[in-house]
């Protein structure tokens, strides 16, 4: 699939508030597999009871990760080297919401924390063409992640493949339900902000059909 400057933020509303489920690399496929329970609604009835997206990203180029003992803005915090193979149990430790708006191709947020990096795994020259930018906020832990890819696909929780403009279609309308009181939205979508603690909802990507 094609990463537009549209499909850019358009995903980035469908995966605001997701909980990361868990992200795993396959280094002789040159895949990466990132899933996560995503909020979404379809056009009447309740919510799917299961949400989970899984992000299957080919070929990729190249894996960092940064677990520090310490909040995401404390330069001194100790850094806890980890490797690939571990990148599944460190992030089933936390289990927590992204947030943000904004997620892919974004400049800047790797450097914030290159230099504190956990493991840095590359690939080659191949996989490099977009990234993909996460974290992951514990109790006095922190853990940023990037993925570097050329391309991705989508899974659904039961083996199905998407289509990533229903994909995002369903996040659309959750967030339109959360701000219009839709009561299949109770009880979630707590976290608005953030890193800088400011309100973040681009013009237009509450239009859903």
């Amino acid at each position: 699939m094609e990463l537009s400057e549209e499909v850019k933020t358009d995903l980035g509303v469908a995966l605001n508030e997701a909980t990361m489920l868990g992200a795993e690399v396959d280094t002789e496929r040159s895949m990466a597999f990132v899933t996560f329970d995503v909020l979404t609604l379809p056009l009447v009835g309740p919510p799917p009871n299961d949400r989970r997206i899984q992000f299957v990203f080919h070929p990729i180029g190249r894996v960092a990760a940064s677990l520090r003992l310490g909040d995401w803005n404390d330069a001194g915090a100790k850094v806890v080297a980890f490797e690939l193979g571990d990148l599944l149990r460190v992030i089933e430790g936390f289990k927590e919401p992204v947030y943000g708006w904004e997620f892919f191709d974004l400049e800047g947020k790797f450097e914030k924390w290159q230099d504190r990096l956990s493991l840095d795994y590359r690939s080659g020259d191949a996989g490099m063409s977009h990234t993909i930018t996460l974290f992951q906020v514990g109790t006095d832990r922190h853990l940023d992640l990037c993925i570097w890819f050329d391309s991705f696909g989508l899974r659904d929780g039961i083996g199905g493949f998407p289509k990533l403009d229903e994909f995002i279609a369903g996040g659309k309308r959750w967030w339109d339900g959360f701000y219009s009181g839709d009561p299949r939205t109770h009880g979630e979508g707590i976290v608005h902000t953030d890193r800088d603690g400011q309100l973040r909802v681009p013009p237009g990507v509450f239009d859903s059909d």
